[in-house]
Order: C-alpha cells, then sequence, then structure tokens
C-alpha cells in the first residue's frame, strides 16, 4: 500500500483531501449527533470551493464587463463591488427602462444565475437539462 505524501502539490489537492477526510473519516462519528448537519455543510461548502477553483477564471471577468455595461462605470476588477451595485440598481429601479436594457439586464442575470446553479447545485442544472441560458 503506497502512502500519499503528507504534503500535497497544490491547493487543489489539499481540498480534495480535505473533503475526503472529511466524509470518510469524521462524517460518520456525526451521524447522530447534533454536528452531523454543520458535517454536512462545511462538506458542500469545500464542494462549492473545489467547484469555483475549477471554473473557467474568464467568466468573471465577462460577467464584470456585463454589469460594467449595463451600469456604465468601472469597478476596478472587483467583481463582487460590481453584483452588489447592480443589485442596488435594480432595487432602486434606476436601470434605465427600454427595451434594450431591459433585455441585457435580463440575459446578464440568466447567465449568471445558471453559472452560480452550476457550481452550487450542480444536480438541479443536470436534472432540468438547462445548459442554454449560459454562455459564459
Amino acid at each position: 500500500m503506497t502512502r500519499a505524501p503528507l504534503l500535497p502539490d497544490g491547493p487543489d489537492e489539499l481540498l480534495q483531501r480535505a473533503i475526503e477526510t472529511l466524509r470518510a473519516r469524521l462524517l460518520p462519528h456525526t451521524a447522530d449527533t447534533s454536528d452531523h448537519g454543520a458535517a454536512l455543510i462545511a462538506l458542500r461548502a469545500l464542494a462549492i470551493v473545489q467547484a469555483e477553483l475549477a471554473s473557467d477564471p474568464a467568466i468573471a471577468g465577462r460577467e464584470l464587463a456585463e454589469i460594467e455595461g449595463l451600469l456604465g462605470r468601472s469597478f476596478d476588477g472587483d467583481e463582487s463591488v460590481a453584483r452588489r451595485a447592480l443589485a442596488a440598481a435594480i432595487r432602486a429601479r434606476s436601470l434605465p427602462q427600454d427595451g434594450p436594457t431591459q433585455i441585457r439586464l435580463r440575459d446578464h442575470l440568466l447567465k449568471a444565475t445558471a453559472h452560480r446553479l452550476r457550481l452550487t447545485n450542480p444536480k438541479y442544472m443536470t436534472r432540468r437539462k438547462r445548459r442554454a441560458e449560459s454562455s459564459y
């Protein structure tokens, strides 16, 4: 039997080992305890991080460019600030109500939501056979 080296080759392998350890060695011991739900949440969070690391880094840039185009301003590469600004603009109804802007907004929201669902709940997108919404 060969043993894996103590130090993994990179962050992806380290994350995979953490998931495997949690699932195989810790999760079974929490089955009948109040900590079982917390262990499942931790596993899910690690799986989402793993999916984020494996996703195409250009997607965030395209999403940012779309938000900047919709809001007509730059966010200097900060996607989270851009997303919050878009949400605030939607709540305040400050985006132009013309047809083209509304179509671009709808298309952006569909693509962004589909992308996030692929990362956080890939089974949902597979069951629903929903692929066309996202061109990211």
